[in-house]
């Protein structure tokens, strides 16, 4: 794999990104959310060792620990995501996509790595999208459902920063497998201990729509996508990952009326404020990415020249 074939790659995955918050709002809300990620994380579990068991041999002490710390951030991030997704898949998806705008400030207490000027610019505009996003509704901020999808994204910012950092060290198909492992067991876990609390019986719905939820996220989201990301982020940094992560935004916004009718909800609002807010937040990763920047620049000195 190559730089454009894992760019390519992970705008696929994002088509399928996209297209889950209409998955996840079939979730009825009586579900354990524990339950859900951990039959998911099943079903993804499966599919990559299914591809990866001969890789097992390649494991090691390090690489365990790896994919115990992944499984960890993105349980919390998924976590969050199904506690926050019913706001509507376009609000979903533009709350996600801010997710870089943590990276930053993640790097620099992780690594000491100090953010660019151009990074802070982005994130600043990136914030401003998000507002007009809200229908510039400052009350609609505190919804407790941005909140779980602001700390979702902190989490995938996390995972994105050592995803990259241990990809380029490791084999991804052991932290793939490791992190879908202990991902399902985390999972479990909290399931029981829920259950036991609660004292309600650890049982599966049989509603079509949770079952058409778990197939569709346990397939191509706990499955492909860990395969393709975890892969392609050897040869992006975690800005180009956020770049190209950014196009969810408008692929969601362009989708939602047929996801909309396929499944029956009721439409959203996809208000002037709204497009602006996602054309600004797309703007502002742009503006946050190195690579795009300077490559604008040297397209414009050469064009005056």
């Amino acid at each position: 794999m190559n730089k454009t074939e894992a760019s390519v790659s992970l705008i696929i995955i994002t088509f399928f990104s996209a297209s889950q918050y209409a998955f996840l709002a079939g979730v009825p809300d009586s579900v354990s959310q524990f339950s859900f990620l951990f039959i998911t994380g099943l079903v993804g579990f499966l599919i990559t060792f299914a591809l990866f068991f001969n890789e097992l041999n390649r494991i090691d002490k390090k690489q365990v620990l790896q994919g115990f710390i992944m499984a960890a951030e993105t349980l919390a991030f998924n976590l969050f995501l199904l506690l926050g997704s019913n706001v509507g898949a376009t609000v979903s998806s533009c709350v996600i996509s801010a997710y870089f705008v943590f990276i930053p400030i993640l790097s620099f207490l992780m690594f000491r790595e100090k953010p660019e000027r151009h990074t802070l610019i982005g994130s600043a505009v990136v914030v401003l999208g998000l507002f007009f996003m809200m229908n510039a509704d400052v009350k609609g901020l505190l919804n407790i459902r941005i909140l779980y999808l602001l700390i979702a994204d902190v989490c995938f910012a996390l995972y994105i920063i050592t995803a990259g950092h241990y990809t380029s060290r490791s084999n991804p198909a052991v932290l793939v497998m490791g992190e879908r492992f202990f991902g399902c067991v985390m999972a479990l876990i909290l399931w029981a201990a829920q259950s036991l609390i609660t004292k309600t019986p650890m049982t599966l719905p049989t509603q079509p729509s949770f079952w058409g939820s778990v197939l569709f996220i346990g397939l191509f989201m706990r499955g492909m996508y860990s395969v393709v990301q975890l892969y392609a982020q050897r040869y992006l940094s975690p800005m180009s990952t956020s770049l190209i992560f950014s196009s969810e935004i408008i692929i969601t916004m362009a989708i939602s009326p047929v996801l909309t009718l396929l499944f029956g909800a009721a439409p959203e609002a996809i208000t002037p404020l709204r497009i602006v807010g996602a054309v600004v937040m797309v703007a502002g990763i742009l503006a946050a990415d190195g690579d795009f920047m300077s490559g604008l620049k040297r397209r414009l000195h050469r064009d005056k020249g």
